[in-house]
């Protein structure tokens, strides 16, 4: 055999094997990796991969993805859209990197040197949970918050008993893990929202103080709010202590860039958003004093409405907004690198980044009736540059305006908008752009037309899987009591095998009646048998098991879930 690696410094290394091989003759071989060593990796080896059969191998693995792909099942539809559905299902468990030994030994990085830890161990000698690692939970929040949460709750709680144990290790919980130390990737606390959703789910096998006082920390100076993407060795980029002194972000922060995606606008938007989320653990774990300072905190996405202009916009050092304005101006697209200052997103986009109080924008924006028709139209626009922001079809207006989008399902800002229209009161319209927005970006299956912007290790593939049986999450299911938002399936039958260890009502079926294409529109709705003439229902309600029952037609319904008080909840209500 020879090896050959590559010889220059500061460049990735790779090595690769070459044998001299006879026609017909097949080699195997097996490869272990371990964070920790080379004895860990051999250690990995023997335990986890003993035997040389290949075709058991390939069996296991089959049984592995067949029990994880197998809890959700669905019925009905074409072959080509089954088979987008369960690509999509497998990307939204990718990017999940276990970095521990099969013994629990890890490499915790977080400090000057390398240091083993040790998960700890149950009463038979295993470790208790895995160490995972992802860098992408930024949008998680619309993503793997509902679907681990609901079908993989295992992997959602190994995954926080793994931030905690970074938290010990490094001080902080992390935003996005790798490698066993921070990245610091993106913006805000998008962890936070991950937690509080599990907690408030019931899955709450992790140390609940810890990870309360973890998050709190992270929202105050010296946290993970101070930080912006990849700024390891200063606090300054995230502003946070203009956040809490004067209500925003400013925008510019400092002529130095200290972190990328340095966005005053777009990061008080979202760090409203976490403080909203934390506010309810506060108030579920009975923290009066952190609840009533976060749910204020909350309310400081007002502070850069311009009511002038109808949008979002960021505020300068001294309070005045910024000029100029362009609200169709991606981030990074002014003479000046900052760009807008939102997040990866155009004003435009960014500006129905609310979704703890929707009914609070929509008074900024004049009412509901009027914020519908505002968004309505930004999807008419949307649509004719395939409501993504770039593409590999060479569409004229996506490659000559790039990125000036009102609406982008091809990145993670826009991942809530169509769900919006039933905190509106017009929940048809959910119906509507929710299914040409699948149709047009989460329906083919070639290099080409699969993706449409930022797969991003399968958050976007999370986002189709919800779309397409119907269930979304506006506030990530950080409320007390979590809700999922309804659109229409575009199955005939969705059963969702619980895991019992975590949710004792076995199965949830979902049964969609006169389904097809055209039939895009809620006629009815019944749970367990009973009419519900509201566009949500409560989590706690999905896993005791039962049926949801969605009759479809080709035209809107106007009454059903339109009534003001059947409308989903807001802070402001």
């Amino acid at each position: 055999m020879k090896v050959r690696t590559g010889g220059v410094s500061n460049v990735p290394r790779g090595v690769y094997p070459v044998f001299k091989t006879k026609e017909g003759e097949q080699l195997l071989m097996k490869v272990a990796i371990s964070y920790v060593s080379i004895k860990q990796a051999e250690l990995n080896l023997n335990s986890e991969l003993p035997h040389w059969d290949f075709n058991a191998v390939v069996k296991d693995s089959k049984s592995q993805w067949n029990d994880y792909l197998g809890r959700i099942e669905i019925k009905g539809n074409t072959k080509k859209q089954q088979v987008r559905f369960y690509t999509d299902l497998w990307h939204a468990l990718q990017g999940r990197r276990i970095i521990s030994d099969v013994n629990g030994k890890y490499s915790d990085m977080t400090g000057d040197t390398q240091r083993i830890g040790q998960i700890p161990l149950d009463v038979s000698g295993k470790p208790k949970f895995n160490h995972y690692n992802s860098d992408s939970f930024w949008g998680a929040q619309w993503t793997l918050n509902t679907l681990w949460h609901l079908v993989y709750p295992r992997i959602t709680e190994e995954f926080i008993n793994s931030m905690l144990l970074m938290y010990d290790d490094g001080g902080l919980i992390p935003r996005g893990p790798s490698g066993g130390n921070y990245t610091y990737v993106m913006t805000g606390a998008s962890t936070t929202p991950f937690i509080v959703s599990a907690y408030m789910k019931g899955i709450r096998g992790f140390d609940i103080d810890k990870a309360y006082e973890g998050m709190l920390k992270n929202a105050m100076p010296g946290g993970i709010m101070s930080k912006v993407g990849y700024e390891h060795y200063t606090n300054k980029g995230g502003g946070i202590e203009y956040y809490i002194d004067r209500g925003y972000v400013p925008f510019p922060l400092y002529e130095k860039q200290y972190g990328y995606h340095q966005c005053g606008p777009g990061v008080t938007m979202e760090y409203a958003y976490q403080d909203w989320t934390l506010a309810q653990m506060a108030k579920a774990l009975n923290k009066d004093s952190d609840y009533k300072m976060l749910i204020k905190r909350a309310a400081n996405y007002r502070n850069i409405y311009d009511s002038s202009s109808g949008w979002m916009r960021g505020r300068t050092l001294d309070g005045n907004w910024i000029e100029p304005f362009d609200p169709l101006v991606y981030e990074g697209d002014y003479k000046d690198p900052l760009g807008s200052g939102f997040v990866e997103a155009t004003a435009a986009a960014a500006t129905w980044f609310v979704p703890h109080d929707l009914a609070g924008l929509a008074v900024l924006m004049g009412g509901k009736d009027i914020a519908a028709r505002r968004l309505n139209q930004s999807f008419l626009i949307a649509k004719q540059h395939g409501f993504v922001a770039h593409n590999y079809r060479g569409d004229n207006f996506v490659s000559s305006y790039r990125r000036r989008a009102f609406i982008n399902y091809g990145n993670q800002p826009s991942m809530q908008t169509g769900y919006i229209f039933n905190y509106f009161g017009q929940p048809w319209l959910t119906q509507k752009w929710v299914r040409e927005v699948i149709d047009e970006v989460y329906s083919d299956n070639d290099p080409q037309h699969g993706y449409s912007g930022d797969e991003d290790q399968g958050l976007m593939g999370a986002l189709s899987v919800l779309m397409k049986i119907g269930l979304f999450e506006m506030k990530g299911g950080a409320d007390i009591n979590p809700s999922y938002d309804l659109s229409s399936p575009i199955f005939d039958q969705i059963i969702i095998h619980l895991d019992k260890d975590y949710y004792q009502g076995g199965n949830f079926k979902i049964d969609v009646l006169n389904n097809s294409p055209k039939n895009k529109f809620i006629q009815s709705v019944k749970l367990n048998g009973k009419p519900l003439n509201q566009s949500w229902f409560y989590h706690k309600d999905l896993v005791k098991g039962g049926n949801l029952e969605c009759v479809l037609g080709e035209d809107p319904n106007y009454e059903w879930g339109a009534a003001l008080e059947s409308l989903p909840s807001s802070m402001s209500d």
